[in-house]
């Protein structure tokens, strides 16, 4: 960055361990008293009768946070693009990081060129082995003549893996906010980055996560439409999830890493780049993690005091392809999984074993973490049919088929609402809903199914290891609008606060040297 910008102070704001037990002890003691409130109404209601009382608890705890949920996606309120005086501009203060193990697939040219139209200073291009840098780099080639104000950097290691692909690339970023970018994901608007950077001007927000679609085929078959939807489904239900607890308490159960702002200097922290890459779980016998890598830094960024924030907006809308990779089924099914199994071992692990979400986020410990244990669709709406046409609001009835009615449908409601915007623009797939809703149910089997093999971390629906088998090499070529040709040869540097130079010169580790390759 500038030697003559003057950033504020960036600092998290961490709880002492005496401020932690006594913050969650206040949490935890507010907590019992919402729920000794809540029994005394419901054993009041019940009279006694045991089967109405477990149908009113399971009813208030699965759709207590469905209503409050509402109210706080209502109330939600992204930060406004400042009028003047910014603190950060994209040209100057933003470094995109793409990592890529398919830079030749159909998405990744859109990729680029979208993110290179937000005018950033710098995207890092990060792959793995030789034959795949060979392949980036050709790729990169015509979109940096497309863009020459935007620096270009194409680097490589030695094996495909995300998390070690990103640390790889901290020691080539000079700016104060860095945006990693899936490479199947799509900016909409040319002023993303403009809006991604308005919540940073509150130097207590360490990460900044985006408004998350997923792109609608035309022309699909039936069942490619089915699984598609299924994807785009899967998204919307995140960001009401997301927009509504991130308004409540500030606390979200992950912030995806399709497209996310960091701070740069907490990227360049040891203590960050230590877990982040040796990350273990289950008490520190299992690991190191290679996916997983998002709520990681979510986490990270709850236990050093970092606050989140989720910019809902249009501007910062983006979107990336789920539920049409081919075989269409079995990806799908592999990546619902995949992401099953890190919500067991993310949100227990934000309960047990690291705890700052007791003292920080005490609505999210009820609707994020706590509930992921008990939401099995399937079971527990089969519970509460069942208590309910057991106990005497159902059998006392003047009309037991309606109340029964009533009650499913609720459930259906509710199964509505969180979909509703991808409905209403998509009137056409209404016709689908009904298998949704039996997917829906289908989703309690992989989820239990998640719990079982949640020791299992490999990365579903690519064969990693062999993209870059017997591959050694991990040095870097930048691609630079200047044209000027650099071959120094630098020591391993340690990974800090890196310099400014202009034109941009990579920083490479003992050994092959780094190069510019001068633009035709």
């Amino acid at each position: 960055m500038s030697p003559t910008h003057a950033l504020p102070t960036q600092k998290g704001n961490p709880l002492s361990p005496f401020s932690w037990l006594k913050q969650a002890s206040f949490n935890i003691l507010c907590m019992g008293l919402v729920v000794g409130f809540i029994h005394s109404g419901i054993k009041n209601l019940s009279k006694g009768e045991k089967v109405l009382y477990y149908f009113l608890a399971l009813f208030i705890w699965r759709y207590l946070r469905f209503c409050i949920n509402i109210i706080g996606f209502w109330t939600y309120k992204a930060a406004p693009m400042p009028k003047s005086n910014a603190n950060y501009y994209p040209g100057r203060d933003v470094t995109i990081v793409i990592p890529t193990v398919d830079p030749l697939g159909v998405d990744f040219h859109e990729c680029l060129t979208s993110c290179a139209r937000n005018g950033p200073r710098k995207i890092i291009i990060v792959t793995a082995g030789e034959d795949l840098y060979e392949k980036t780099l050709g790729a990169v080639a015509p979109v940096m003549d497309e863009f020459p104000l935007v620096n270009f950097l194409v680097t490589r290691t030695k094996i495909a893996n995300k998390r070690q692909q990103v640390a790889h690339v901290i020691r080539y970023i000079n700016t104060p906010i860095t945006v990693l970018v899936d490479d199947h994901v799509f900016w909409n608007s040319h002023d993303l980055l403009k809006s991604m950077l308005a919540p940073f001007e509150d130097s207590q927000v360490g990460i900044v996560g985006t408004n998350k679609r997923v792109r609608r085929l035309e022309g699909l078959s039936v069942w490619r439409r089915f699984w598609n939807m299924l994807g785009c489904l899967y998204l919307d239900r995140h960001n009401f999830e997301i927009r509504a607890t991130n308004a409540i308490d500030g606390g979200v159960f992950v912030i995806s890493g399709r497209t996310v702002g960091i701070r740069t200097c907490i990227l360049e922290d040891k203590q960050f780049q230590a877990g982040y890459l040796h990350e273990m779980f289950f008490f520190g016998l299992l690991g190191p993690l290679h996916p997983d890598d998002d709520n990681y830094i979510a986490r990270y960024m709850v236990k050093n005091g970092w606050k989140i924030k989720i910019q809902y907006t249009k501007d910062a809308e983006i979107e990336t392809t789920v539920g049409v990779g081919e075989p269409v089924h079995t990806k799908f099914l592999g990546q619902c999984r995949r992401w099953v199994r890190t919500t067991w071992r993310s949100n227990t692990t934000s309960l047990f074993t690291e705890g700052t979400v007791w003292a920080t986020q005490p609505y999210c410990v009820y609707a994020v973490y706590l509930t992921s244990f008990t939401n099995f669709a399937l079971f527990t709406d089969a519970a509460l049919v069942y208590f309910f046409t057991q106990s005497s609001w159902y059998t006392d009835a003047a009309e037991p088929k309606y109340a029964l009615a009533a009650l499913l449908s609720w459930i259906i409601f509710t199964k509505t609402v969180k979909v509703f915007r991808y409905f209403s623009t998509y009137p056409q797939d209404i016709w689908l809903f009904p298998a949704y809703v039996l997917f829906a149910y289908f989703h309690s089997f992989i989820k239990l199914w998640a719990l079982f093999t949640f020791w299992d971390h490999a990365w579903s629906g690519r064969n990693l290891a062999a993209l870059t088998k017997g591959e050694k090499n991990d040095d870097g070529k930048e691609l630079s609008p200047q044209g000027i040709y650099c071959d120094d040869d630098i020591s391993d540097l340690d990974i800090g606060p890196s310099e400014s130079p202009v034109p941009l010169k990579p920083m490479a580790p003992r050994g092959p040297q780094s190069s510019t390759i001068v633009k035709a």
